[in-house]
């Protein structure tokens, strides 16, 4: 039987730059829909430029590498879609379509008549999706919105996450493009399987903002209903000594996540080697670990440095307990447990060089996903795309007279 892609025989049309709209539709191709990017034909969109993070550049023989990563399995077609002629090219294209997904602000979509009344108008059966930094209502609508910004910033993430006194760090770049890519995938699938069951196409709206905040829910929650925020951590002072940072005999750290502590105080008084903590009165119950863990942090503390992190691992396995060994990157891409579940790939760029990847982080059994090629060059595939729509060749011609298409 013949491999059914999930999403095969649906039309994605992308209007997006950097990186949410795109990994989100990346993962849309992935699974098999016909996804079409549109780009700037003077320069295509800004994720096409080499951007060095600290102290790692793209290799001379990649250069966009991370481009790859969130525009593999598309088309390109390179249309200006700021004049009224290449307006004209993009409304045919949506009649088309069954999805639109833009990361650009109220204020571009509405310049430019791409907006949803404006669409939807075109193709009443629309999926128009629209992601944003700080949502598209509101006075700060149409501001920019870097993940920086809006998810960790705004949210009140990169706040918590300091330690006491300290200032606030700056993150890893894209996580939370990264991660609500996932979510504007889903949605999009939900609005397509509404869409089925009803016929009626809609708008979604997605922003940085709002999934920041939903990801700190328990701070949130806490701030929302009781007026009261969740303490930010000194991990010498934390409430629960089992769900700590720990440093090992080999200068590593392994973490502890055990937050139910009375569930797991036996077996990790074995792991420890002092059974007679357990019924010790000032450990032997969780509100007294509590009331004592400035005592009992430090004696684990010793103990886990007497060991390596190698060593802790067995033990925590042998015990049954929570915990695992922070990883650098490049120990990720070595662990036998993301090989053995396919998060990463390897795909042949069409000038030869082979191009590592990340697995799109949804599997299915049936309808598995699969890169189906590199990131497209700017322009690859406009003509290929504008036959489609049944232009001319004499109205092609015209188009790139006019500098619409390059």
């Amino acid at each position: 039987m013949a491999e059914v892609s999930a999403l095969e025989g649906i039309k994605v049309v992308e209007l997006g730059h950097f990186l949410l709209a795109p990994q989100a539709t990346t993962i849309l191709a992935d699974l098999g829909a016909n996804v079409i990017k549109v780009e700037n034909p003077r320069g295509g969109e800004a994720g096409r430029y080499p951007i060095p993070i600290e102290n790692v550049a793209p290799p001379d023989d990649m250069p966009l590498l991370w481009f790859h990563q969130f525009n593999r399995g598309k088309r390109d077609l390179a249309l200006d879609v700021t004049t009224e002629r290449g307006q004209e090219v993009f409304y045919k294209l949506i009649e088309t379509a069954d999805v639109f997904v833009t990361n650009f602000g109220p204020e571009f979509v509405d310049r430019v008549n791409v907006d949803y009344d404006t669409l939807s108008k075109v193709n009443p059966k629309l999926i128009y999706c629209q992601c944003s930094g700080f949502g598209t209502k509101g006075p700060d609508k149409d501001k920019p919105g870097f993940d920086y910004a809006a998810f960790w910033a705004r949210s009140g993430m990169m706040d918590r996450i300091a330690e006491p006194g300290g200032a606030p760090r700056p993150q890893r770049p894209g996580i939370g493009d990264n991660l609500l890519s996932v979510g504007v995938a889903g949605a999009i699938g939900t609005a397509l399987f509404i869409r089925e069951r009803t016929g009626l196409g809609q708008k979604i709206d997605m922003s940085l903002y709002q999934f920041g905040v939903w990801g700190m829910m328990f701070d949130t929650i806490a701030a929302l209903h009781c007026g009261e925020q969740i303490q930010q951590t000194d991990r010498r002072k934390v409430t629960n000594a089992l769900w700590n940072t720990y440093q090992t005999k080999d200068g590593r750290w392994v973490i502890l996540v055990m937050p139910q502590s009375d569930r797991w105080w036996p077996q990790f008084c074995q792991a420890m080697e002092h059974p007679e903590w357990e019924n010790a009165p000032r450990f032997d119950s969780h509100m007294n670990r509590i009331k004592n863990t400035l005592e009992l942090i430090p004696m684990v503390d010793e103990i886990m440095a007497s060991k390596t992190a190698a060593e802790w691992e067995e033990i925590i396995d042998r015990y049954n307990l929570v915990g695992a060994t922070i990883q650098t990157p490049l120990e990720v891409v070595k662990d036998s447990q993301a090989w053995a579940n396919d998060f990463f790939t390897e795909i042949q760029h069409p000038n030869g060089v082979t191009v590592k990847m990340l697995q799109t982080p949804i599997q299915f059994s049936k309808t598995p996903g699969r890169i189906r090629s590199c990131a497209p060059e700017l322009g690859q595939h406009t003509e290929e795309i504008l036959l489609e729509l049944d232009y001319e060749w004499s109205e092609i011609i015209e188009l790139k007279a006019n500098g619409v298409i390059p």
